[in-house]
């Protein structure tokens, strides 16, 4: 059978995977202890944080499909939210989320929805490809430290646009057009708390400050611990990506506790998180990478939109092209 590697274990990675190991031997090689990427979810002895995508939502008949059986299996699940609309310290909308789009999440965490996805698949973690040589024919695949990770026919980059740019050889030919692909930052603050707050919403947009949003995560079905999650601003995380963690943090609990009017410093748990690519703009052009003679394609929810339903539609739309060619 034709060997593939598909470099990164999130949605994208664990689709794809999924449907070409009807036709094909594949390895998936992640750079993290598990699968999932962005649908991330941090994980401690008293709280749960979901601290990279908070939702998903489903527009398209094919992702409706695909997350039938996960809803059904109950690895999937309906966030229906107390939703609120922040214009710097005040509230201007309120409305519930089960009157409008469903809202889904992965139970009982995040990360949930890769686990389920990567059962069954050949993955080696905390392994980082650093290097693809063509070498007889066949891609050779490099780890940081020069020790060689396998032999392929195909590979399929999945990491965000700036690291898959990194990777592809220079004879890839549409290693100049990812690279014009940018990826904005963000920054998670993870709050726990032993006591309950009572809050006005389940989840908050938050417009007019550095703060993007906030969620009590511990209102998504299934979840331990009462615990606040918080996204800066892509700009504002623009601004201090090299920021020492510690100062970002203080930064973001300020921002904060002006919105919530109260100290959220006092908190039992406190994290933060630096996420370098969280997001990205619409894309208008095909929705994966293919260069059929040099045997690579790559695929991710920044080819099309930095939505989960992204990811799965590139991986898939993907898959089906690379099952003629295999």
């Amino acid at each position: 059978m034709v060997n593939v590697a598909v470099i990164g274990a999130g949605l994208a990675g664990c689709v794809v995977s999924k449907q070409l190991s009807e036709r094909a031997t594949v390895k998936i090689l992640e750079k993290s202890k598990s699968p999932g990427g962005r649908m991330a979810t941090r994980v401690s002895s008293q709280y749960e944080f979901d601290h990279g995508a908070q939702f998903f939502t489903a527009r398209s008949v094919e992702f409706k499909n695909f997350l039938s059986s996960l809803l059904n299996e109950g690895h999937v699940a309906c966030w229906n939210a107390r939703f609120s609309e922040y214009q710097s310290t005040d509230i201007i909308r309120e409305t519930h989320w089960s009157d409008s789009r469903v809202h889904y999440v992965g139970t009982p965490k995040m990360s949930s929805l890769a686990d389920r996805l990567s059962t069954g698949l050949d993955c080696t973690f905390d392994v980082e490809v650093a290097k693809a040589e063509k070498k007889n024919g066949r891609w050779v695949l490099y780890d940081s430290q020069g020790e060689i990770l396998g032999d392929y026919d195909w590979i399929v980059l999945t990491a965000p646009a700036a690291q898959t740019h990194n990777l592809l050889p220079n004879e890839v030919d549409f290693k100049a057009k990812v690279g014009l692909i940018k990826m904005s930052g963000c920054y998670s603050l993870m709050l726990g708390y032993q006591n309950a707050i009572d809050l006005p919403f389940d989840a908050a947009v938050v417009k007019g400050t550095n703060i993007s949003w906030i969620s009590v995560n511990s209102s998504k079905p299934k979840r331990k611990g009462f615990s606040i999650l918080i996204h800066s601003t892509n700009n504002w995380a623009a601004q201090n990506m090299d920021t020492d963690l510690s100062e970002v943090q203080d930064k973001l609990c300020d921002y904060t506790s002006d919105i919530l009017r109260f100290n959220v410093e006092t908190a039992d748990y406190l994290e933060t998180k630096r996420w370098r690519f969280a997001n990205s703009a619409r894309q208008t052009n095909q929705p994966f990478f293919l260069d059929k003679k040099n045997k690579v394609a790559s695929c991710g929810d920044w080819c099309i939109k930095g939505r989960i339903e992204a990811a799965f539609l590139s991986a898939k739309k993907l898959s089906d092209q690379l099952l003629k060619e295999l």
